[in-house]
């Protein structure tokens, strides 16, 4: 089945020169390890000579969709969900390959769906999406915790008769959350 979508540029056709593609998506069964799953197909067709081909753009797309079933299949973290953990944390994508490991530009990867982690990173993702005193061990470990340890903002709230911040006394451990007091800013009278 396919559904052909108007492309925003009407590019000229790559094989005869002449006609002009249209971006189309076709629905295609793919099996892979005796599970079969819908992805979607994309391509350019040519309104002249017919022909259909994948470009740069489409064949990324097509390899992406391919690469995020076999990564469901194969039990591992898909990219949005490694995607998750590391805004969980407040991440970069260079701060996450420097501390789970994988290289400089990992993380972008893993999260496209162009790579797929190994065993061993999918292991270590799931542990600290798990537990956080993992994720903090860690960030020990790999002498990170400078990175890690700015001041949270105060926290402000009002009661009927006062307005508290909360601020952090201090960072005590960066395996724990810091303890909070409330200071009256001013005293304010309700109507």
């Amino acid at each position: 089945m396919k559904d052909m979508q108007a492309s925003a540029e009407s590019a000229l056709c790559p094989i005869c020169g002449e006609g002009h593609v249209t971006s189309g998506v076709e629905m295609v069964d793919y099996t892979y390890k005796d599970k079969t799953a819908l992805l979607p197909l994309r391509f350019t067709s040519c309104d002249t000579c017919g022909s259909e081909s994948a470009g740069v753009a489409e064949s990324r797309a097509n390899k992406r969709a391919v690469l995020a079933f076999r990564k469901t299949v194969d039990g591992l973290l898909t990219g949005d969900e490694i995607c998750a953990i590391r805004n969980k944390y407040k991440l970069t994508q260079g701060q996450a390959a420097r501390l789970f490991g994988g290289g400089p530009v990992a993380f972008s990867k893993y999260e496209n769906d162009d790579v797929a982690q190994s065993e061993s990173m999918d292991t270590l993702l799931r542990l600290v999406r798990r537990s956080t005193e993992a994720f903090w061990v860690l960030v020990d470990e790999k002498q990170m915790k400078a990175e890690f340890t700015e001041q949270k903002p105060a926290t402000v709230f009002t009661t009927a008769s006062n307005v508290y911040a909360f601020k952090p006394l201090r960072e005590a451990s960066p395996h724990k959350e810091p303890e909070f007091h409330a200071y009256p800013t001013e005293t304010r009278s309700w109507k």
